[in-house]
């Protein structure tokens, strides 16, 4: 398998998961600006599988 093949299947769930990842370390070890930035990394993975339901309802 071919790098660009990779990225394009493995690219966005693994950047996904590591902001998911990220968001839940601040979220447990960070006090003040670390809890935004957790609600804010924890939230991207839901909007973007909110925004992929959307537009499969809309096609």
């Amino acid at each position: 398998m071919n790098y660009l093949k990779f990225k394009r299947v493995w690219g966005m769930p693994l950047l996904l998961a590591v902001l998911t990842l990220f968001g839940l370390l601040a979220a447990l070890l960070g006090i003040g600006y670390w809890n935004l930035i957790a609600w804010v990394t924890i939230s991207v993975p839901l909007l973007v599988i909110v925004q992929k339901i959307w537009l499969k309802r809309k096609a």
